[in-house]
């Protein structure tokens, strides 16, 4: 076993975790965990399936250093053929967390950079949530046009059965106003 990750925490469907004994310790004191999410929602129609990585903690002076990395796959439908596949996503990120109560009073800890400090923040539970990132991380990986690979077949042939495969681009077009491409 890696003597980096001895000693891991298994986090299961979940993105939050309760750092309050990380909270206690010293700047640089540091907590390893593995994830697993079945389904991952990043848009209203959009999921990431079998989301799988590593999550380390790392404790800052003021906040908690959250590196993450991982692997899915995102269902998206293909642009050339409309065919629905499977895109491998892979992430690696780093996000600080804001530490905003003292875990030991309970108190809020002012910022000294109040309202232009836009770290996330620590639950008042003391608890990490760092779901959000990781979403806006994997819509970031996405493409823009995503293509279901290099074997793609392209658009369907819409074809009439009266008409030569193919007679001409605005064939689709003069079937709909009922003319051929003699006319």
């Amino acid at each position: 076993m890696d003597p980096q990750f001895a000693g891991q925490v298994d986090l299961n469907n979940d993105a939050v975790v309760n750092v309050a004994a990380l909270l206690r310790e010293q700047t640089g004191a540091a907590r390893s965990y593995r994830f697993l999410i079945d389904r991952f929602p990043l848009d209203e129609d959009l999921f990431a399936v079998g989301v799988a990585g590593n999550l380390r903690l790392t404790r800052l002076s003021d906040a908690i250093l959250a590196s993450v990395g991982g692997k899915t796959g995102v269902e998206l439908e293909c642009q050339r053929c409309l065919e629905r596949f499977s895109l491998p996503i892979s992430f690696d990120f780093e996000e600080q967390f804001r530490i905003a109560y003292d875990v030991r009073r309970g108190t809020t800890i002012e910022s000294e950079n109040e309202g232009i400090d836009e770290r996330p923040e620590i639950s008042e539970n003391h608890e990490l949530d760092f779901s959000e990132p990781m979403r806006q991380e994997i819509i970031v990986a996405l493409p823009m046009r995503p293509v279901c690979g290099p074997d793609c077949p392209g658009p369907p042939d819409f074809t009439d059965g009266d008409e030569e495969e193919g007679s001409g681009q605005f064939s689709a077009l003069a079937s709909l106003l009922g003319q051929t491409d003699e006319d």
